[in-house]
């Protein structure tokens, strides 16, 4: 049963029928010019080729006893062709129909038994012409012999030029037929591509399609040219004609030749050339599209052979490039974008590195109470806005959150991306953080909600920096005593009743001036001796 689909888009269907009898009618037509090519050029070559012996094939064109020979037989041919063509077609005639006319649903059995026809078709026209360009030449000359009395030289040399011929046209019709399909079918039943994988068709190679190319224009026309010589010095020893006379025929004859064999050359390299110059420049376009970042490409795969392969191929990367791309994206969000790229690319070494960096750790203040007196989903839309204002300020700094731990900010500066003044990046990033607050609570405190308080510790030294965890699953994680040092402080401004309190170590390390405040030593679990830090007022 047809869906129900939107005013306009049913009114874009009214035509849909006119679509579908075009592009069958296109299909008709290109076999049937193909056809026409081939006996035209047969006609133009018998008429013009050289000596007496052919004056009898020039009044059989025109006597009353022999043209319907030669203009009759022609239209009952290609009625049969065309027959057999609507026989092939009849499965693509189906589908198409439906497709247009907005069906869900078509038989499995005659979508696949239409999408083989549909590919199949131009090599198996071509087959039937050429079989054709057999029988009816056959017939026609068999006639000519027995009724008309012609010579079995004639009989043999009009054979042979007419399956030559055939064998162009023949090979014309596939050209024609194939563009056609890839420009207004092969879409319409293959919007995926995947040609290739269908089962049960026919395959013809790039170097197939230059070899037939090579063929029809250099090899074809030149045995028939040879041919036609030979039969000519056999024949001129038992002719009359004066050497003038016969050199002028040749030349007539040469000339036709070329003309029809240049003009049949060109056609066919344009054909040829497109065929196998287009897929390959929109592989280029998608290829240059993808480079500046739009995932949003599909490479139109129109054929079976190497260059539809590679479409698909080239279109499973973007799907893959997709993937990797969400993967990433969904990646960053549990990991700093930073940390993430520098693993996937491999840059942090699973054995760990030492180097020095700038701790920073953050933690809300009486924030367990809050959360007992409050609904869940409050507290947690409250942590995510200071979360994310904190997040901000760090970054805008060039640091990198490694962890949110409760409601603690672990942040670094200096690793895993090398900085110089990553201590100044840390001090700064701390009262970015202590405005970023400031704004915070005003909103809170519009909203009749109580306002939050922090306190931020910051510390410099060396850091054992790498991959921990376990096998199966690891974390991007510092070790070392700068980093306890940093979290120590943290819990210092507790009863300090400050708000930042950076280290020693990082005061010396600092090249920009802050207003800072030196406190008395304090001692701090873990450590034998006190130590002195700073108020950043």
């Amino acid at each position: 049963m047809g869906r129900k689909m939107p005013l306009k888009t049913r009114r874009d269907n009214l035509k849909e029928p006119q679509v579908f009898q075009s592009r069958m009618t296109g299909l008709y037509l290109r076999n049937l010019s193909a056809n026409l090519f081939g006996f035209l050029t047969i006609f133009a070559l018998n008429f013009f080729t050289p000596l007496e012996f052919f004056d009898e094939t020039r009044v059989l064109l025109f006597e009353e006893k022999g043209w319907p020979l030669f203009f009759l037989i022609y239209p009952l041919v290609m009625l049969l062709i065309l027959l057999i063509q609507s026989r092939i077609q009849k499965p693509i005639s189906r589908a198409s129909r439906l497709i247009l006319t907005g069906q869900e649903r078509i038989p499995g059995e005659l979508r696949e038994k239409a999408e083989k026809s549909l590919i199949n078709l131009p090599l198996i026209l071509t087959l039937i012409n050429v079989a054709t360009y057999i029988v009816a030449p056959l017939f026609v000359i068999l006639a000519i012999h027995l009724f008309l009395y012609a010579s079995l030289t004639i009989c043999f040399f009009l054979f042979f030029r007419s399956f030559m011929i055939g064998l162009i046209s023949a090979g014309l019709s596939f050209f024609l037929l194939e563009k056609f399909s890839r420009e207004h079918l092969i879409p319409l039943f293959f919007p995926r591509g995947r040609l290739a994988r269908l089962p049960g068709t026919l395959k013809i190679s790039i170097l197939r399609r230059i070899r037939l190319l090579n063929l029809a224009g250099t090899l074809n026309p030149m045995l028939l040219l040879l041919v036609t010589l030979l039969f000519i010095a056999i024949e001129a020893k038992h002719s009359a004609i004066s050497a003038s006379q016969l050199a002028g025929e040749i030349f007539l004859f040469t000339a036709v030749l070329s003309v029809i064999f240049i003009i049949l050359a060109m056609r066919l390299n344009v054909l040829v050339g497109n065929s196998i110059l287009e897929p390959l420049e929109e592989m280029l376009n998608v290829v240059e599209k993808l480079k500046d970042g739009h995932f949003d490409q599909q490479i139109r795969v129109l054929s079976n052979d190497e260059i539809g392969i590679l479409g698909d191929v080239g279109n499973d990367m973007i799907r893959a490039l997709v993937d990797r791309e969400r993967i990433k994206d969904t990646f960053g969000k549990y990991v700093t974008p930073e940390i993430r790229d520098q693993i996937l690319a491999g840059k942090i070494p699973l054995n760990g590195e030492k180097a020095e960096a700038t701790l920073l750790f953050s933690d809300l203040r009486d924030f367990t109470t809050y959360v007992e007196e409050n609904d869940p989903e409050e507290a947690i839309q409250s942590m995510r806005a200071y979360f994310t204002a904190m997040q901000r300020a760090i970054r805008f700094q060039q640091g990198l959150v490694l962890q949110y731990v409760g409601d603690e900010i672990e942040a670094v500066f200096g690793v895993p991306l090398k900085c110089e003044g990553h201590p100044d990046q840390a001090v700064k990033a701390a009262l970015e953080m202590r405005k970023a607050l400031e704004v915070l609570n005003e909103l809170r405190v519009a909203r009749g909600k109580p306002p939050f308080a922090h306190g931020i510790g910051i510390c410099t030294g060396e850091v054992l920096a790498g991959n921990t965890g376990s096998e199966d699953r690891l974390s991007y994680s510092l070790i070392g005593n700068t980093v306890n040092l940093a979290s120590r402080m943290q819990n210092l401004t507790k009863s300090l009743h400050c708000d930042i309190l950076i280290s020693e170590e990082t005061v010396k390390r600092l090249q920009e001036p802050f207003n800072l405040k030196e406190q008395p030593p304090q001692q701090v679990k873990g450590y034998s001796r006190p130590i002195t830090v700073y108020q950043v007022v």
